[in-house]
């Protein structure tokens, strides 16, 4: 497990995160976007599989059937959920 923040542009929030960084980062957003709609009592409309998860210092969206562990995301990154 690995701390990260995760900004959510569309809301303009940061969210502290543990995640399974051997997860698939499809599995990830789920989780994510579970949490920050029952957080922010929102609903996400669209499909979840739209979603993208980008890191910031890397400059890149990461794919979704990887894990963070492959991107080598550290502890404290920042990663962006669009």
């Amino acid at each position: 497990m690995i701390l990260v923040d995760i900004f959510a542009p569309v809301i303009n929030q940061t969210y502290d995160f543990s995640l399974d960084e051997n997860a698939k980062i499809s599995l990830l957003l789920d989780e994510i976007s579970e949490m920050i709609c029952q957080k922010e009592q929102c609903k996400l409309t669209g499909s979840v599989r739209e979603l993208l998860l980008v890191s910031q210092k890397q400059q890149r969206i990461l794919n979704s059937e990887l894990t963070l562990a492959h991107y080598h995301v550290a502890p404290g990154e920042r990663l962006i959920m669009i």
